[in-house]
């Protein structure tokens, strides 16, 4: 017996209906106005104009004027980790470097220290705060990252971690090993500390089924495109695919690394040339801008309009971290994004959704609302998307339904 429901009445479904936007079709999101949705267990059955429907035997919900969207996506986050950084802030606004935090103690080595004393409960139980409020918001899918380990013990940790929070929440969890986020103390050099990742913590990640994804914080002072390749080509050989953080602070390189890895995303790219955009656009790969890092660390933002005029996919991300982003509220994201980036809510939604589908390799079966692909979706009380982005402080989400299961 199937389990049949319709929401009728619904003021504008967004339905997005088309796949992936670039350039001008970034503003269209294909609404239907005074709009139906029929979801069959987990799936969108059918959507069209109320003038059209004709019930069956199904239940029937009211939505009296709201607004539907598809479940937002998350495609870049560093979800497990433990302790917070406030204390840097003050610091930061007074005009501290990273490296003036670095020598009192702080910066991704404070996370590190925590996290690697953080029990798997502790781990467990921040993180999935953290979910509940993503879910709130209205995130059905969201990336997660490993990297505030940097040792065996702790990356193992942080996956399995995301692995279990995957299996208990309904929000779908999408893996990625991220080892190569920074160098720790505990080694003299990147070969070194890759060595030990590639021999003893990436079969077992491997094995587990721990990760789908394989991350490096390509950056000056970080990891250079020698150093990222020699991890990077260790996980795509062990079957993962390939993301990087590029081009944040300096172009060393890191886009034509990506595309010689055929990388399905390349994310920060607040430096990116248009030599570069070009080069990505000819690989078909996501660009993940994370608009809620300029706005927070007071830096420059990615040059979006460029990227959209050279018909990029763009996908955008809250960038969730205790540094530099400590963002998981995603609408927040979508109004700093659209005033930052001169972006209309439009085109936002598009780059939350299918683009960001896109960015995770999931655009067949999320992202949009129309047959066959699952039912995630977001009902909001207000009389458009517009009306949700101009608001600078209210809260407008009614309900999120993963896989046609209401959540929130």
């Amino acid at each position: 017996m199937f389990d049949r429901v319709t929401y009728i009445n619904i003021a504008k479904l967004y339905t997005l209906k088309g796949g992936v936007r670039i350039k001008e079709a970034l503003d269209d999101c294909a609404i239907i106005q005074d709009a139906y949705m029929t979801v069959i267990d987990d799936k969108i059955a059918a959507v069209g104009k109320m003038d059209d429907l004709k019930l069956t035997d199904e239940e029937v919900i009211d939505l009296d004027g709201k607004i539907v969207i598809p479940g937002l996506i998350d495609a870049h986050s560093h979800l497990v980790f433990y302790g917070d950084r406030t204390n840097e802030y003050a610091l930061k606004i007074k005009g501290a470097s990273y490296m003036d935090i670095y020598a009192l103690g702080g910066g991704i080595h404070a996370t590190v220290r925590a996290t690697r004393a953080a029990s798997f409960k502790e781990l467990y139980d921040k993180a999935r705060a953290t979910l509940e409020v993503f879910m709130h918001h209205g995130v059905t899918t969201i990336e997660a990252k490993s990297g505030y380990g940097l040792d065996k013990c702790t990356e193992l940790r942080q996956l399995r971690v995301a692995k279990k929070l995957d299996e208990d929440l309904p929000i779908d969890i999408v893996k990625t090993f991220m080892p190569g986020h920074a160098l720790y103390k505990d080694y003299k050099n990147a070969k070194e500390y890759f060595d030990m990742i590639i021999k003893d913590v990436l079969p077992i990640v491997v094995k587990e089924d721990l990760a789908e994804y394989m991350d490096c914080f390509l950056e000056k002072g970080v990891f250079d495109v020698d150093e990222s390749r020699y991890i990077l080509e260790a996980g795509k050989r062990s079957g993962l695919k390939i993301k990087i953080h590029v081009d944040e602070i300096e172009d060393i390189g890191g886009v034509d690394l990506g595309v010689e890895l055929a990388a399905t995303s390349l994310e920060h790219l607040m430096v990116t040339d248009e030599t570069n955009m070009d080069k990505m656009k000819e690989a078909g790969i996501t660009a993940v801008i994370l608009p809620a890092t300029s706005f927070n660390l007071r830096k420059p933002f990615a040059n979006v309009q460029k990227m959209k005029e050279k018909g990029l996919i763009i996908a955008l991300s809250c960038d969730y971290n205790p540094g530099s982003s400590p963002c998981n509220d995603p609408i927040l994201m979508a109004r700093i994004a659209s005033r930052g980036l001169s972006l209309t809510p439009n085109e936002v939604l598009s780059m939350m959704t299918i683009n960001s589908a896109k960015a995770l390799d999931r655009e067949g079966i999320i992202g949009s609302l129309e047959p066959h692909k699952q039912a995630d979706f977001v009902i909001m009380d207000a009389r458009s998307f517009d009306e949700v982005i101009a608001d600078l402080g209210q809260d407008h989400v009614e309900a999120v339904y993963k896989k046609g299961v209401r959540v929130c």
